[in-house]
């Protein structure tokens, strides 16, 4: 099986709301929901070969959004999670990395070509929108994990997410 490192963002606004982009991909991105096919993520993508997790980070946030930033905030979670593809399965070793933003506006001009096709929406979410939206918001649970941070309680090393 292929080990992808990736690394997942979680993007803070000054009103403490998350940015999640909406997704319709053709591979269900969660086993026990094999429908699942439309979802709201949080940016992020591949590290790639030479590049550090942070970099990795810090130009899947400028690519996704637009925003630059110097240095992230700390790495705050950590997730296996299998992708099962027609021709193969990859495991997705992903990093969550806290980024507190200043700007609440996104650029998609940098999207790749494949992100384009499977682009259907963004949006800053608050606390309370996630707890009471129908929609399905990855990782599972994504709300009470980020609870405890937006109190400002930071993890002293990154906790393994399960689902």
């Amino acid at each position: 099986m292929r080990i992808r490192p990736t690394v997942r963002l979680l993007v803070l606004d000054q009103q403490q709301r998350i940015l999640l982009f909406k997704f319709e991909d053709a591979v269900p991105l969660h086993p026990a929901l094999p429908n699942l096919t439309i979802y709201w993520v949080t940016p992020g993508g591949g590290v790639d070969r030479g590049e550090t997790h942070e970099q990795a980070a810090i130009r899947e946030l400028w690519e996704e959004t637009g925003i630059q930033v110097d240095q992230l905030g700390p790495w705050v979670w950590n997730r296996d999670r299998v992708l099962r593809f027609p021709d193969r399965s990859v495991l997705f070793r992903e990093r969550y990395y806290l980024v507190p933003v200043t700007t609440s506006e996104v650029l998609l001009t940098n999207l790749l070509p494949y992100e384009r096709n499977v682009y259907r929406d963004h949006r800053w979410w608050t606390l309370d929108e996630m707890e009471r939206t129908d929609e399905v918001l990855l990782p599972i649970g994504l709300a009470g994990y980020l609870r405890p941070l937006l109190a400002g309680n930071i993890p002293a090393k990154p906790i393994t997410l399960e689902e």
